[in-house]
Parts: C-alpha cells; sequence; structure tokens
C-alpha cells in the first residue's frame, strides 16, 4: 500500500474516533497564594447574545487531563446542544504525581486549598464569558467527583446540582493517612459526622440554597473504587439537604426512596435509586451499574478509564441537570 493511502486511511480513524466539534477552546491558568493550575473551557458557537450562559464545571480522575476528560466524555457534544460552557480545571503532576484532585487532604474538605482554585477558575469564567452565576452545575470522575463532593459541601451557593462518578463522599477521612483503605473499602469517617462537617464548611454563606441535588454513578466491577462509596455519597447527601433546609439536622427534609431495576440489553444492567423530598421532587439519583469497571459510563471506547458499553452517563447527567435551570 502507498503511503499516500495509509496517511488517508490513518487520517479517517482519527476522524471519526473523535469527532470535532464546532466549539472553541480557550485555555488559561490560575495563579494566585495556593497555587497555580491551568484550566481549558468549551465556548459552544452561537451562544446566546443576550443573555448569561450555563456554567458544567467538569473535574477528571487520576492520570487524566482536561482534553482527554472532554473526549472521553463527549461533554462539548451536549454543550453544543444545550447551549452551555464546560469548564475544565486540570490538576498537574507538580501537585499529585498521577494528577489527582487531593480529595483525601484535610485541608482540601474546606474553602481553601484545591476548592478555592476550582472556584477561582469558576469566577474568572464568569466573569470573562458572561456565565450565568446562578446556572452553574459540577460533575466529576473518580479523585475529581471527590473533589466535586468538596464542592457541594463547602460551596453550595455557587451550585445548582452536582453528579459525582465512581468518587467518595466529602470528608472521607479525618486524618487523611488512610488513603488505600478509604479508597477500596469506603470512607471511614460515618456519613452523618460527614454531613455536619459540610453544614459547618458552608453554614454561615450567605444564600446558601435549601437543598442540593445530586446524581450518582458507580461501577458494581470497580476494582478501584469501593461501590460503597456510592451509598455513602447518597447518605451523606442525605442529611446534609436536612441540614441545608432549616440549617438543623431534625429530618425536616422528609424523604421517600425507590428502586429499579433496568436489565442488560443494549447496555449493561443497572439498578436505580431515587431519593424524593416532600414536594415529591427526586432530588438524588444512584446509579449502580452491572459489569461497569472503573470507567466513564457510556463513554469513549478509545481512551482509558472510559467503558462504552455502559448507559450514558453523559446524557444521564445532562438531562438530570436540565430539571434545575441548565
Amino acid at each position: 500500500m502507498k503511503m499516500t493511502q495509509i496517511s488517508f486511511l490513518l487520517l479517517l480513524v482519527f476522524t471519526f474516533s473523535a469527532p470535532a466539534y464546532a466549539g472553541t477552546w480557550v485555555t488559561s491558568s490560575y495563579k494566585g497564594l495556593l497555587g497555580t493550575r491551568t484550566y481549558k473551557v468549551y465556548i459552544p458557537t452561537q451562544l446566546p447574545q443576550n443573555k448569561k450562559s450555563p456554567i458544567v464545571v467538569m473535574l477528571h480522575g487520576c492520570q487524566q487531563d482536561a482534553t482527554e476528560f472532554a473526549k472521553g466524555t463527549r461533554i462539548e457534544k451536549w454543550a453544543d446542544k444545550e447551549k452551555f460552557i464546560a469548564l475544565f480545571p486540570e490538576q498537574n503532576i507538580m501537585n499529585n504525581p498521577f494528577k489527582c484532585w487531593n480529595w483525601i487532604l484535610p485541608a482540601n474538605n474546606s474553602r481553601v486549598g484545591e476548592s478555592h482554585i476550582i472556584i477561582e477558575m469558576l469566577n474568572a469564567v464568569i466573569k470573562a464569558h458572561n456565565g450565568d452565576a446562578k446556572k452553574v452545575f459540577a460533575a466529576g470522575m473518580s479523585a475529581g467527583a471527590s473533589m466535586v463532593n468538596i464542592l457541594g459541601n463547602c460551596f453550595p451557593e455557587k451550585f445548582k446540582a452536582l453528579a459525582s462518578h465512581d468518587g467518595t463522599q466529602y470528608f472521607s477521612s479525618y486524618l487523611g493517612s488512610d488513603f488505600a483503605e478509604v479508597v477500596l473499602t469506603g470512607a471511614s469517617v460515618p456519613s452523618g459526622v460527614s454531613a455536619a462537617y459540610g453544614n459547618a464548611c458552608s453554614l454561615f454563606v450567605s444564600e446558601r440554597p435549601k437543598s442540593m441535588p445530586m446524581i450518582i454513578f458507580h461501577g458494581m466491577k470497580s476494582p478501584l473504587m469501593s461501590p460503597m462509596h456510592a451509598f455513602q455519597i447518597e447518605s451523606q447527601m442525605k442529611v446534609f439537604n436536612d441540614y441545608l433546609d432549616n440549617g438543623m439536622r431534625d429530618n425536616s427534609y422528609f424523604l421517600e426512596k425507590d428502586v429499579q431495576n433496568i436489565p442488560d440489553t443494549e447496555t449493561y444492567g443497572y439498578n436505580l435509586y431515587t431519593t424524593t423530598n416532600s414536594d415529591n421532587d427526586i432530588f438524588i439519583e444512584r446509579y449502580m451499574i452491572n459489569n461497569l469497571s472503573h470507567g466513564w459510563s457510556g463513554g469513549l471506547a478509545t481512551l482509558p478509564y472510559n467503558d462504552p458499553n455502559g448507559p450514558d452517563a453523559s446524557q444521564l447527567i445532562i438531562n438530570f441537570f436540565k430539571k434545575y435551570g441548565l
């Protein structure tokens, strides 16, 4: 085969394995007392000029970067369709050799540290790209999902809803020294105690919301993150929402739970657990996905930490966010 033919075939492979999108990528960096981080912003074409645009913060997992996470989740497609700005903060190798967000460290389970850096990136994007500060959402994978849970507990005034894929609950360790045990078996801090810490982290914030909706995904065959984490996140967020509605843990946020079993068809089967509040609104969804390992459900097959055989987590997340104003 001639070289020109080989080159053409390679071009076809790269063209169709990761579709190009029409929007614009902008790379910026945050520099402050807490360190320096790069972040990337995807801006769809034809955003409405007469109103502010919603923002979805996307936090990658370990051994990923912003570009890989964007490709794997195909979030650009949804940004183009739903007309929102996508912000991708990026961890660097100097702060973690595996490019993990340092969610295990107690200092980061607060309104300082890496969570503060991400919020400063968000503020910069709102200002630079006419973002709507009242329509901000966050989603993450693995270490990124754990950081999303920190953001939701310590900065609830900034977010309308959250999405966690294979993450851990907020404040999952008292000291941070039991990292391996936490990852493999679950948080060492009880969910109710974690929720109390979350309440304390944001107790004196002005304009604290009355609820924090969340959608949760977890692979039942994940060798890295125990499925126990998904249950703990759900439990923690139930109690945290009880605090949010009136500042007290008094069971005033009435809860009902339902479960659906979706068998294997074109994708992996899963159990869907939904929790509703006193207004009969579903505010927590938890997907426990059969046969899914540690990867983004429905993600791009050519990238690590993605599994195309699961239900499309990106679509489910966007549909969930749309119920809360995306």
